[in-house]
């Protein structure tokens, strides 16, 4: 008897099965339609927003929830770089008529540091 628990001890992690799930979402927003006064409303928008941190990268989130040897799931958010763009549009256009004039660019500008 006491060399059967031994045994089954011995091929319990040979007989038991993980069940793994790894997924990655990616969340990422359709641009916002903006125009632009002029070429120097789009110009200092586009420099505004190259100089932001986050511009341009993708920001992720990670969920995972395991139990040794029997579940592993692992749930990944990316979100793209639109979501930038848009919330930078939407800080800049203040009377939010879909133009962004050089005014608006200019305080944009002033509030990014």
């Amino acid at each position: 008897m006491n060399a059967r628990w031994i045994l089954s001890a011995c091929l319990l992690p040979l007989v038991t099965g993980c069940i793994s799930t790894h997924k990655t979402v990616v969340r990422d927003e359709a641009r916002v339609s903006v125009t632009f006064e002029s070429d120097a409303a789009a110009r200092v928008f586009y420099e505004t927003l190259s100089r932001q941190p986050n511009c341009g990268q993708q920001q992720e989130s990670r969920t995972q929830f395991s139990i040794p040897v029997v579940l592993d799931v692992e749930r990944k958010v990316v979100t793209g770089p639109n979501q930038a763009f848009n919330q930078a549009v939407a800080r800049s256009d203040t009377n939010h008529d879909g133009v962004i004039t050089e005014s608006e660019a200019r305080i944009f500008a002033g509030t990014v540091n």
